[in-house]
């Protein structure tokens, strides 16, 4: 009897097996990375504040402004919901990253010059060990689009999974012409108009949406210079 068949079915499971380790190992170091920067920004945070008292008395406004975090900051964290934030995008939730389209986009958000953090692990369920074909891994603002199909990715299904409002002349709690705020969105470094959750995810493109005060000159952000392996 050929049993070729049979042993080509137990290489492939072998194989799937293989590679699922290999994400979750891949997986568990990004998550040990996050963790071990936290631990080491808390220990200077709290070093900080102890030498400002033994100098001053007291902490000083930047140390005291940096041990916790701004209504900004709150107002663009990532959502607990994971999983409700994909569905809205249109998407489900995976076992493992896809390997049919594999591209990465590089998303910046900045308010009257500041810039506003794209949180670490959106479209990432880690407690249920479950990822979105559209994710962040850290807060440097690349998005990644692994998916196991070749499709159509735009924008407005990453601030879905955010949970953050995207529209004409519209990012998070800014409308262009509320309380004289402009906002402006840049693809590749021009200005682009419409509806920006329209805008497809290609790959090594810079996204940027800048929010300023009305007469302001308002300019995209210098090309993001992107790390080697991407």
């Amino acid at each position: 009897m050929n049993d070729t068949p049979a042993r080509d079915r137990r290489l492939e499971a072998q194989k799937r097996a293989t590679e699922l380790r290999r994400q979750e190992a891949r997986r568990a170091r990004r998550r040990r990375s996050l963790i071990v920067a936290g631990v080491v920004v808390a220990v200077l945070v709290v070093a900080g504040t102890i030498t400002a008292v033994v100098l001053h008395g007291k902490p000083s406004a930047s140390v005291a402004s940096s041990s916790s975090p701004s209504a900004g900051a709150a107002q663009w964290a990532a959502p607990a919901d994971v999983e409700s934030g994909v569905t809205a995008a249109g998407l489900q939730m995976l076992t493992a990253e896809g390997t049919a389209l594999h591209i990465h986009q590089h998303l910046s958000v900045t308010v009257d010059g500041s810039p506003v953090v794209v949180p670490a692990e959106l479209g990432i369920d880690v407690a249920r060990q479950r990822i979105s074909p559209i994710h962040t891994h850290d807060e440097s603002g690349i998005i990644h689009v692994e998916s196991p199909t070749v499709q159509t990715f735009t924008l407005g299904q990453v601030f879905d999974e955010w949970k953050q409002k995207l529209g004409p002349g519209q990012v998070g709690a800014y409308r262009d012409g509320s309380d004289g705020q402009t906002v402006t969105v840049f693809v590749d470094g021009k200005a682009t108009a419409g509806d920006p959750r329209s805008i497809e995810l290609t790959s090594h493109e810079d996204i940027d949406i800048v929010v300023a005060k009305k007469g302001t000159a308002v300019a995209a952000p210098p090309a993001f210079s992107w790390p080697a392996g991407y």
